[in-house]
C-alpha cells in the first residue's frame, strides 16, 4: 500500500498566513472605501480662504435658520442672529469667547469670535419660561 504524500508543516503554517494576510487587507480595504465615501460629500465653505466671514441666521422656536452654521479655522466669525425667541445663548466648545448671552424676541444680536478649533459644537438655547436647555444648532468648523 502506497502512503499519500505529506506537505511538510512550514507549508501549511505559510498557507494559513497568507489567507490571513489576504482577510486583513480585504478589510482594511473595505474601511477605505468606506472613509473615502464619507469624505468625499465634505466640501468645505466657498469663502474658507477668507480672513473673516459673516453669517447670518434666525432663532425661532427651538431652531435656527439654518440649522448648521460653517466656517473654518483660523476665520473670524460675525454671526448677525435675528431672534424671535427668549433665553440664553450658549456656544459649546467657544465659552471662552462668548459667553452665554441673553437674547430676546425682536432684538437682533451679532456674535464675533475667532475660530481657534475645528469639529461641531453644539449651539443650545436656555428658554427663559423654564430653563430648559434646548439644542438649537451646530457650528461646524473645518480644518482648511
Amino acid at each position: 500500500m502506497t502512503k499519500a504524500p505529506t506537505r511538510p508543516l512550514q507549508y501549511d503554517a505559510d498557507v494559513m498566513l497568507a489567507r490571513r494576510s489576504h482577510r486583513i487587507l480585504a478589510a482594511l480595504a473595505v474601511i477605505a472605501i468606506a472613509a473615502s465615501a464619507c469624505v468625499a460629500g465634505t466640501s468645505l465653505p466657498s469663502d474658507c480662504t477668507s480672513p473673516s466671514v459673516e453669517r447670518n441666521a434666525s432663532l425661532s422656536g427651538n431652531r435656527l435658520s439654518p440649522e448648521r452654521i460653517d466656517t473654518c479655522k483660523g476665520q473670524k466669525m460675525t454671526l448677525k442672529l435675528d431672534v424671535q425667541q427668549e433665553g440664553e445663548l450658549h456656544f459649546h466648545g467657544y465659552d471662552d469667547q462668548v459667553p452665554e448671552t441673553a437674547v430676546h424676541a425682536g432684538q437682533p444680536v451679532s456674535f464675533s469670535f475667532d475660530m481657534t478649533h475645528a469639529g461641531q459644537f453644539p449651539i443650545e438655547l436656555h428658554l427663559s419660561v423654564n430653563g430648559e436647555e434646548v439644542q438649537v444648532g451646530i457650528l461646524t468648523v473645518y480644518e482648511r
